[in-house]
C-alpha cells in the first residue's frame, strides 16, 4: 500500500466521523495550550514587568507596600496608600538628584485612568502626540491611541471624570476636561490613560473650583453676604464642571498647594552618583516617604507569579496525562471496532506494516493538529498578554 494511499484511507476514515475527530483535536489542543499558554503568559508579563520598571529608576511615595506603590505608579492601579504631599516633590526637586516628575493617579474617566503629571513624564516615556497638541491650559488632557481607538475619541472632543461614589458628588468635582491631542501608541498602559495637568487633577479633587462672577448684577441671587469687597455666596451659586476660555480665570485654588495630594514621585537619576545619595537621603525613619526601586518590587511580584504558575503547570501536567490515556483509550477501542476492516485489508493484499501505518497515520493526523491549534493559540495569547496584564492588575 503505498504512502498516498494511507495517507487518503486514515482521512477518510477521521472524516466520517467528524465529531469523534474534532473531540480528540480540540481535547489534544487543550491540553497542550493550557500550560504552554501559562508559560506564555507568565514569561511575557514577566518581560513587561520589568521593561516598565527599567524605565522608572526610582519612585518617590507614601511609606507602606512598595509593590502598591509601584502598580500604582507604573499601571496606575487603585492607590491604597495615603497621598504624598506636593511639598515632598519640592523638596525632592531641590535636591537635583535627576529629574522629577510627579504622577497623582486616583481619578478615572469611565474605565480610563486620568493622570496628573508633568510634561517631562511625555518625554521619560517616549510619548509624542500624534494626532493634534499637547495640553496648553487648565482643563485640557491627552488621551492613549487605544483609548481613543476603543472610544472614537478626536481632538476637540470632550471626556468627562467620573465620581469615586455616585452618591456623594462632594468629594469629587466632575470635570468635562477637552481633549487635544491623541498620544502615539507604546503598546503599554498608557495607551489606555486620560493624560491632564497635575491643577487638572486638583481640581476634579475639589481643591479648585470656578463659579460665576458674583459681582455681577445677574448673580445677586446667589450672593448670601457682601461686607466691602468680600461676597459669602450661598448654596444656589452655579458652580462650572468645565474650564473654558470665558471662565478659566474665575478658577482658584484653596489651601496651600504644598499640601495638595500626589500618588508618587518619579526619579530618573542623572548619574549613579546621584543615584545612591537619594537612595540614602530616604533611608531614615525620620524621612517623609520611602524611595523604592521599581525593578526590586517587579521582581518579587515575578518570582510569586512563577512560584503560583509552577503548582499550576503540575496540576496541568497532571490533568494533560489523564487526557492523553483518554484519547489512546478512544483510539484503541476504534481499533477494536475496525478488527474486520483491518482482516479485509489484508485480504486484498496489504501488508501487516501497511497496517500499522494506517493505523499510526490516524493518530498523527489526529495529535498534529491538535498541536498546531494549541500553537496558534498560544501565539494569539503571547500578543494579547500585553493588554490582558493591566486589566489582570487592576
Amino acid at each position: 500500500m503505498r504512502a498516498g494511499g494511507i495517507a487518503y484511507l486514515s482521512w477518510k476514515h477521521l472524516s466520517y466521523r467528524p465529531l469523534r475527530t474534532l473531540t480528540l483535536v480540540a481535547a489534544i489542543a487543550l491540553t497542550i495550550y493550557l500550560p504552554l499558554a501559562l508559560y506564555v503568559f507568565t514569561s511575557e508579563s514577566t518581560r513587561i514587568l520589568q521593561e516598565r520598571a527599567r524605565s522608572t529608576p526610582l519612585l518617590l511615595g507614601p511609606k507602606g507596600s512598595s509593590l502598591d506603590l509601584t502598580l500604582n505608579a507604573l499601571y496606575f492601579t487603585s492607590q491604597e496608600l495615603p497621598s504624598l504631599k506636593h511639598l515632598a516633590y519640592t523638596k525632592l526637586a531641590k535636591e537635583r538628584f535627576g529629574t522629577t516628575i510627579p504622577i497623582h493617579a486616583r481619578f478615572h474617566a469611565k474605565e480610563a485612568p486620568i493622570i496628573g503629571t508633568s510634561l517631562a513624564y511625555f518625554d521619560a516615556r517616549t510619548l509624542p502626540v500624534a494626532e493634534g497638541r499637547m495640553i496648553t491650559r487648565l482643563g485640557d488632557c491627552v488621551i492613549g491611541a487605544r483609548l481613543a481607538r476603543r472610544n472614537d475619541l478626536h481632538p476637540g472632543d470632550r471626556i468627562t471624570s467620573s465620581p469615586e461614589n455616585v452618591f456623594d458628588l462632594a468629594g469629587v468635582y466632575p470635570l468635562r476636561m477637552r481633549i487635544t491631542g491623541i498620544l502615539a501608541a507604546n503598546h503599554t498602559p498608557d495607551d489606555d490613560a486620560v493624560f491632564a495637568d497635575l491643577k487638572t487633577t486638583w481640581v476634579i479633587e475639589g481643591l479648585a473650583h470656578g463659579h460665576q462672577d458674583l459681582a455681577n448684577p445677574t448673580a445677586a441671587d446667589a450672593v448670601r453676604k457682601r461686607e466691602g469687597n468680600s461676597i459669602q455666596a450661598n448654596a444656589s451659586v452655579v458652580e462650572f464642571n468645565e474650564v473654558t476660555e470665558n471662565n478659566i480665570a474665575s478658577f482658584h485654588f484653596h489651601g496651600d498647594p504644598e499640601h495638595y495630594p500626589l500618588s508618587s514621585v518619579i526619579l530618573i537619576p542623572k548619574d549613579k552618583k546621584s543615584r545612591a545619595l537619594a537612595l540614602g537621603a530616604y533611608q531614615g525613619p525620620s524621612s517623609s516617604g520611602q524611595l523604592v526601586i521599581p525593578l526590586d518590587a517587579v521582581t518579587q511580584l515575578t518570582e510569586t507569579l512563577f512560584a503560583t504558575s509552577k503548582m499550576t503547570f503540575a496540576a496541568f501536567l497532571l490533568l494533560g496525562l489523564t487526557a492523553f490515556a483518554l484519547a489512546a483509550l478512544v483510539f484503541l477501542l476504534s481499533f477494536r471496532l475496525r478488527e474486520r476492516e483491518m482482516q479485509t485489508y489484508a485480504k486484498i493484499g496489504a501488508r501487516t506494516a501497511s497496517l500499522v501505518m494506517l493505523k499510526s497515520t490516524e493518530v498523527a493526523i489526529v495529535l498534529i493538529s491538535g498541536i498546531v491549534l494549541a500553537l496558534l493559540s498560544a501565539a494569539i495569547t503571547k500578543s494579547f498578554s500585553a493588554g490582558l496584564l493591566p486589566q489582570l492588575l487592576n
